[in-house]
């Protein structure tokens, strides 16, 4: 794979996963990024070279560095966490009846 291709992969994953940290759907983002959501899907795929001003864009609307988005630090490269926080939010607002559901379905599987 060229390095280039590699990048826009790399990018997209990031994007993907900073999205979903801030719960945040392709529709929503791309109506904040003033994007269509087949543009979010492209740039997401690493189908597309994003302009550095669609960068900066992407950062301040997900509340970031840009070279977050460019760079892989580590800290923020697993899906894993994306999902534990938004899991971590739902329980968040459960009752106290519906949270005793949940851990016995959990405790289940």
């Amino acid at each position: 794979m060229p390095d280039k291709v590699k990048i826009l992969k790399k990018f997209g994953r990031q994007v993907r996963i900073f999205r979903k940290q801030k719960m945040m759907s392709r529709e929503d983002f791309a109506l904040k990024c003033r994007l269509s959501v087949k543009e979010i899907e492209d740039l997401e795929a690493g189908k597309v070279d994003p302009g550095l001003s669609t960068i900066l864009i992407f950062a301040q609307i997900l509340n970031i560095n840009p070279e977050d988005l460019i760079q892989n630090t580590g800290r923020h490269d697993n899906e894993y966490y994306a999902y534990r926080f938004y899991i971590l939010n739902i329980l968040r607002g459960l009752s106290k009846k519906d949270l005793k559901k949940v851990i016995a379905l959990l405790s289940s599987i």
